[in-house]
């Protein structure tokens, strides 16, 4: 009897010595690629399947995931008489200067922080009996020479136009949405991408008679070639508008003129820069696809010559002497379940009752096992004292279902509970609001 019990023992602890075989097969459709893969074990076959979202990516840290962008190029500043030059072009200074910083939340959304800095040039009217006049064209960027403009159509001459001069700083807040992305899905190796971004700031003048603020509104295209993992070429298409009083020319009772431009009441700035990108910070170009996996066990050999073992193992009880050998039948292989919650709930989906009904099936078949059931919470959502209440109802939740709706044995069932925790499974916060169930194994 004695080697019976050996027998029983044996065949529940070893497996057989079949070897493992693996297969791996993809499929793809306009939203998702899919991996299934087969694996054939001692234990029988396992079947893992995980989806990717091609447009869903998983949240990067702080630190990760920024862009450095250098400009250098050409702008005008378009103000009340700089229309009245003869060619557009006159206007143009060298050099403007760009600088970009930005955070992206995602591969198509971001925000940071910009600057340019450019020469100030443009036209006012410099005679003193216009100056007079009902309106304010005492101009911000007067030199403290006079330099007149003759190039103006002769209806002009009485105003005297002359040049004004100075620097000034732009400084602006930016929302980033990348084009490429939105439009067409995320592709870490795409040649052409554009940016496009839109916010305000503050703009502050250097001028031989004073320091001069004024507030301005951004936006622009920021077209990037790609050169490496993490360089790219730019080149930068942007404009600004500003406060009408910012150079000093600001019609106050100015009658209509037949110019479209005559009276507009914000200034513009029109510049273009070429320079580059640098993707800075941890895993800085890189974004993990989102996706989610199951994993399905084919044991029913292996499962149906447990039972027969405990068959077994259940006439043969009868000789007490040999009571020792139950002990190595019924211990079980370390086994977990995931029970998921919703956002600050701990009631029970349907879903999950259908899964711990499975559950206390197999903890029932298994009566000698005990099992923990630990609660969670995710931390990047409450605060410390109310995630460890959560955690605690959750378990309390899966033990009440466990012994009152599905007549589970409660000495089997050990509770924990520990509240928020970091990510737990893919880098998905939500997966981390749950009550996890594992078997213990009992100490030979």
């Amino acid at each position: 009897m004695k080697k019976l019990f050996l027998l029983i023992a044996s065949a529940l602890v070893l497996v057989p010595a079949t070897s493992f075989a693996q297969e791996i097969t993809r499929t793809e459709d306009e939203n998702t690629v899919t991996f299934v893969e087969e694996t054939q074990t001692p234990d029988g076959k396992v079947v893992t399947t995980t989806i990717y979202q091609k447009n869903s990516v998983f949240t990067n840290g702080f630190w990760h995931n920024w862009t450095l962008g250098v400009g250098l190029g050409t702008q005008l500043y378009y103000g009340d008489n700089d229309w009245k030059v003869a060619k557009k072009t006159e206007m143009l200074v060298f050099p403007a200067i760009d600088l970009y910083l930005t955070k992206w939340a995602s591969p198509s959304f971001g925000v940071g922080l910009g600057a340019n800095w450019a020469p100030f040039k443009g036209l006012y009217q410099s005679n003193p009996l216009i100056q007079n006049k009902p309106r304010n064209i005492n101009a911000n960027f007067r030199p403290d020479k006079i330099t007149l403009y003759n190039g103006a159509d002769s209806q002009y001459a009485s105003q005297q136009l002359a040049y004004q001069e100075g620097s000034y700083l732009n400084l602006f807040a930016l929302a980033h949405a990348d084009i490429g992305n939105i439009f067409f899905g995320y592709k870490p190796d795409r040649v052409f991408d554009i940016d496009a971004y839109a916010g305000g700031g503050v703009i502050y003048g250097f001028s031989p008679s004073g320091n001069i603020p004024g507030a301005s509104f951004n936006c622009g295209l920021n077209n990037m070639i790609r050169l490496a993992d993490r360089l790219h070429l730019l080149i930068s298409v942007r404009g600004a508008l500003v406060s009408d009083d910012f150079d000093g020319e600001c019609y106050m009772d100015e009658p209509s003129k037949n110019h479209w431009l005559a009276n507009h009441k914000l200034d513009g700035i029109l510049g273009v820069t070429g320079g580059l990108t640098w993707k800075i910070g941890k895993e800085a170009s890189k974004w993990n696809l989102a996706s989610r996996s199951s994993t399905i066990y084919y044991n029913d050999v292996i499962r149906a010559e447990k039972e027969r073992l405990q068959k077994a193992l259940a006439e043969a009880q009868a000789n007490p002497k040999e009571v020792y050998v139950e002990k190595i039948v019924k211990d079980i292989p370390e086994v977990w379940w995931h029970i998921n919650f919703i956002v600050d709930r701990w009631d029970l989906l349907t879903r999950e009752l259908v899964n711990l009904q499975a559950v206390s099936d197999l903890m029932k078949s298994t009566p000698h096992t005990k099992y923990l059931l630990c609660g969670y919470a995710d931390k990047q959502t409450a605060t410390p004292e109310h995630n460890l209440m959560l955690s605690k109802n959750r378990v309390e939740s899966v033990y009440n279902a466990l012994v009152n709706q599905f007549g589970v044995n409660p000495d089997q069932l050990v509770t924990d509970y520990k509240g928020g925790v970091d990510y737990m499974f893919y880098n998905e916060k939500e997966l981390s609001r749950c009550c996890m169930i594992t078997s213990i194994k009992e100490e030979e």
